[in-house]
């Protein structure tokens, strides 16, 4: 079974630049393709909700190149598990210990499921709490560019 992922929405503003010239294979732009082309051919499972769909196409409205293009195309047409959790007091209280930025919670309880799961971020918040998070909720929060 593919690993499941939560793209977090600084990711994908990220990775929506034009595509005037080839990428050098190590920038973090060619990694952040990468990402998306993994998610098009199905190696990982990309985890979605109604609300960070919304905030995707709030934060990036036009897509400027076809991966990106394809990204919402496999969340459109059933490429994507949705999965929102129910957000009980001991999963809050968890997320408030670790110091998990309240103002992501949603891309929390996207990420949180039975299955192994990981939120790919680059905000530098939500990276310092990945060691607390999997430790309380089973979920890892990593950084695609490294």
């Amino acid at each position: 079974m593919p690993d499941l992922v939560v793209i977090d929405t600084n990711v994908l503003q990220k990775a929506n630049a034009p595509l005037n010239q080839r990428a050098r294979p190590d920038s973090k732009f060619a990694r952040r393709l990468h990402l998306l082309q993994r998610l098009q051919q199905r190696r990982l499972t990309a985890l979605i909700s109604r609300r960070l769909l919304a905030e995707y196409r709030q934060q990036v409205p036009e897509p400027r190149n076809d991966f990106v293009r394809a990204f919402f195309e496999l969340l459109t047409n059933g490429g994507a598990t949705a999965n929102y959790c129910r957000w009980t007091g001991q999963r809050r209280n968890d997320a408030r210990h670790c110091r998990f930025p309240r103002e992501h919670y949603h891309v929390l309880r996207t990420a949180i499921c039975d299955a192994r799961s990981t939120i790919l971020t680059e905000e530098d918040r939500m990276l310092a709490t990945d060691a607390w998070i999997h430790r309380r909720l089973r979920v890892h929060v990593k950084d695609p560019t490294v």
